[in-house]
């Protein structure tokens, strides 16, 4: 059987609900994925869930105003993805880019028969893209063929005066295409 898994990225509540770098109309990808995610684990495949969790020290807060601090609301799962956390595996992440983390380096290392990953989440510009970016280039240095599937109604990025929403939405996405990213 094929191993596959579905990373949930960034699905909390400071980029969708509250705190400075949140934007609710993220919410419009929530519906389909929660539908992936109870998909995946009904067919009892492995859920990760990145989440943004800083101290103050944090380097990121160098670009960005502090934001999702552990502890913190903003650090936590939204509340429709709730009912799944204890089923999910939690890897916590200090920088754009969940690929980096240790929590992800190590479920690589022990999962060296995983042939796909569904991506869902925010941002597409910025995570999103980092994370599938990364794993697609790490697969391809040691010659291992993994399909990377990106959900496109399923990830979102957020509107701000400097960042348009869909031109920076569509320009990841075709970015993920170019790189040999599946997006569905």
């Amino acid at each position: 059987m094929k191993k596959e898994i579905c990373v949930v990225v960034d699905m909390i509540n400071g980029f969708i609900n509250e705190g400075v770098l949140s934007d609710p109309s993220i919410n419009k990808i929530v519906p389909e994925t929660v539908k992936i995610v109870e998909h995946f684990l009904t067919e009892n495949k492995d859920v990760l869930s990145f989440q943004d969790t800083h101290t103050m020290s944090s380097l990121e807060f160098e670009f960005y105003p502090p934001h999702c601090l552990k502890g913190t609301r903003e650090s936590d799962l939204i509340p429709e993805l709730k009912p799944f956390e204890s089923h999910m595996i939690k890897i916590e992440k200090d920088s754009t880019n969940g690929f980096f983390a240790e929590g992800f380096q190590t479920y690589l290392k022990n999962n060296p028969d995983l042939e796909s990953v569904t991506i869902v989440g925010c941002c597409t510009d910025i995570c999103v893209l980092q994370f599938a970016q990364s794993l697609k280039t790490y697969t391809q240095t040691i010659g291992m063929r993994m399909e990377i599937k990106v959900v496109e109604n399923a990830v979102d990025t957020f509107n701000t005066p400097n960042h348009d929403k869909q031109v920076f939405h569509d320009q990841a996405l075709n970015l993920m295409r170019n790189a040999g990213i599946r997006v569905v």
